[in-house]
């Protein structure tokens, strides 16, 4: 059996596959429905839009398998997304890939495997839609333009997400998107007894750069701030625009919030040297670790850094 091999972009690719938030998602009806008629239109007993997480495959939906989560190792999807078209595999036994692999020696017997890449608005790929039989087949050239159709539509599920989640200007989520998966992530790790942090910024002085020099000047001191967050924060840890200059990051990936607010401040002074603006970009910022007291929610812990963020302000300000 062949390992499948890993993306060479790959922690920005699980950057975007985390910051969409459909792992361990079930029931998603508008998924489950193509997965339906990708089942009818091929007469496979298998269909399923899979995402591969780092270690992990999860089905967003599936019809014909019972499990929802395998392992990446063993995964065909992970081998299909290193693909730019799909991994059309006529019968796994024959495939010095794939004959060994415990999916074709047992259940549920994978003979035939056609996997087509899905991306997210971003261009990431983050997984398949795939179809699987116990039987081998053929697939026509018919039959894959038939497919691609088929995931495109799947792209444009992704797309219609992503705008609902995302700030359309810095490209991070809005304040609808942090929540729905910061909460996620928040209950998560105080389950897991994993400790994290919750940074509150708002930049200093952006109302005078947006009267002085206009708010297309404004709009790229967001996107520049929103693209040095995105920069330091790795896979795990969710950003956020939360309105107007007022951002917030939940560090989960093992960041320290002091090192991490010292890299910020690093990387921002560079910034501001080589930018050539007559302007700096500054903020203030609050911190709260997850040992900083009980907290009953996000909500609640990003009311308490903005607390502590606009003291700061003030202090400034005296």
């Amino acid at each position: 059996m062949k390992f499948p091999g890993i993306p060479e972009n790959e922690e920005e690719r699980l950057k975007s596959l985390y910051m969409i938030d459909l792992l361990d998602v079930r029931d998603e009806e508008r998924f489950e429905r193509l997965t339906r008629i990708g089942q009818k239109l091929f007469q496979v007993p298998i269909a399923v839009i899979n995402l591969v997480d780092r270690d992990r495959q999860w089905a967003l939906a599936c019809q014909g398998l019972s499990g929802r989560e395998m392992s990446r190792d063993i995964s065909f999807c992970a081998h299909a997304i290193l693909q730019q078209g799909p991994l059309i595999v006529s019968d796994a036994r024959q495939d010095e890939r794939f004959y060994d692999n415990p999916l074709v020696t047992g259940e549920p017997y994978i003979r035939f495997y056609v996997g087509y890449p899905v991306h997210l608005p971003d261009g990431a790929v983050v997984g398949t839609l795939c179809l699987v039989n116990s039987e081998p087949r053929d697939f026509t050239q018919e039959d894959i333009a038939t497919l691609k159709d088929l995931a495109f539509i799947v792209e444009d599920e992704f797309q219609v997400i992503n705008m609902a989640m995302t700030d359309s200007l810095t490209a991070i989520p809005n304040r609808r998107g942090f929540y729905r998966s910061g909460e996620k992530r928040f209950r998560a790790c105080q389950q897991q007894n994993k400790p994290f942090s919750i940074l509150y910024f708002d930049l200093d002085k952006f109302k005078p750069i947006n009267d002085m020099w206009g708010h297309a000047e404004g709009d790229e001191v967001l996107k520049v701030f929103a693209a040095q967050l995105r920069q330091l924060t790795g896979a795990k840890d969710i950003i956020g625009r939360l309105g107007g200059d007022e951002f917030a990051v939940l560090l989960a990936s093992g960041n320290d919030a002091a090192a991490f607010q010292t890299r910020l401040r690093d990387s921002l002074n560079g910034w501001n040297q080589r930018s050539g603006k007559p302007y700096n970009i500054n903020y203030s910022y609050g911190v709260i670790n997850s040992d900083d007291g009980e907290f009953s929610s996000l909500l609640e812990m990003i009311k308490e850094s903005d607390s502590v963020m606009y003291s700061e302000k003030r202090r400034k300000k005296a």
